[in-house]
């Protein structure tokens, strides 16, 4: 078993089924993260509420770059039932084979029809063509997801360039609540942003000492802002190097 940037997979030689609903885009309010969203797990699986009880499981660009070129899908069949953090399907690659871990308790109600003729669409848009499963849960989302939210770029863009509105926004939705993972989330992650806007969510950060790194490369690139004391509890160890925007603490 071999580990790289916290996913794990086997070397192996050798060889299931898509689709995402992007939330829509907010109006010139303030948006709120709620129960309706993407949350990311630390072995680099995403999940996507995409209605009461139903949610989508796919796997980040992090976890895709360290497979490689994907030749084949071993998906679940419809009916079965997983537990969190058990194997839900099998991304077999060139040399590598990695494992998905289900983010939830739950039962398969669908799998990405497509993988079985076109396995590379989770090599080329793992984020969103190249989805794995649909799963029925119990609506409930678990304490460790609560902890992540995920920001499309839709939902922020009236602000990007608006100082005080992104820092207002980054201040309720990490530093809202007393108690981590009760009243506040700890971290937010932010895709499909330009270079400059990365940069003034980044500047918002400062204002509010918050942490900010990102990883990834190219469209799918993403930028997660963290409370200090999120990166304190889990030590950055899942941050990835050779970012745009360095992982740093910011002293005022």
């Amino acid at each position: 078993l071999v580990c790289c940037r916290g996913f794990c997979h086997r070397i192996v030689a050798r060889p299931g089924r898509s689709e995402l609903w992007h939330r829509s885009a907010s109006s010139a309010a303030l948006p709120t993260l709620g129960l309706r969203g993407r949350y990311f797990t630390k072995t680099h699986e995403w999940f996507q509420v995409e209605d009461t009880g139903v949610g989508t499981v796919g796997i980040t660009q992090v976890a895709q770059q360290a497979l490689g070129e994907i030749v084949y899908c071993r998906l679940p069949r419809e009916g079965e039932r997983f537990r969190v953090m058990a194997t839900i399907a099998t991304l077999e690659a060139l040399k590598t084979v990695g494992e998905v871990k289900c983010p939830v308790n739950g039962e398969v109600l669908e799998v990405n029809p497509r993988l079985e003729r076109e396995p590379a669409l989770v090599t080329h848009a793992p984020l969103t063509d190249g989805w794995l499963v649909r799963v029925a849960f119990d609506g409930e989302i678990p304490r460790y997801l609560r902890r992540s939210g995920a920001v499309a770029r839709a939902e922020v863009e009236p602000m990007l360039a608006d100082m005080p509105r992104l820092t207002q926004f980054l201040s309720e939705q990490l530093l809202g609540g007393d108690q981590p993972g009760e009243h506040g989330l700890h971290e937010l992650t932010f895709d499909g942003l330009r270079s400059i806007e990365r940069l003034y969510v980044h500047k918002a950060a400062e204002e509010l000492n918050l942490v900010t790194a990102s990883h990834g490369t190219g469209a799918g690139r993403q930028l997660v802002v963290r409370r200090q004391s999120q990166l304190n509890d889990d030590e950055s160890s899942d941050i990835d190097e050779g970012n745009d925007v360095p992982s740093k603490k910011v002293s005022r």
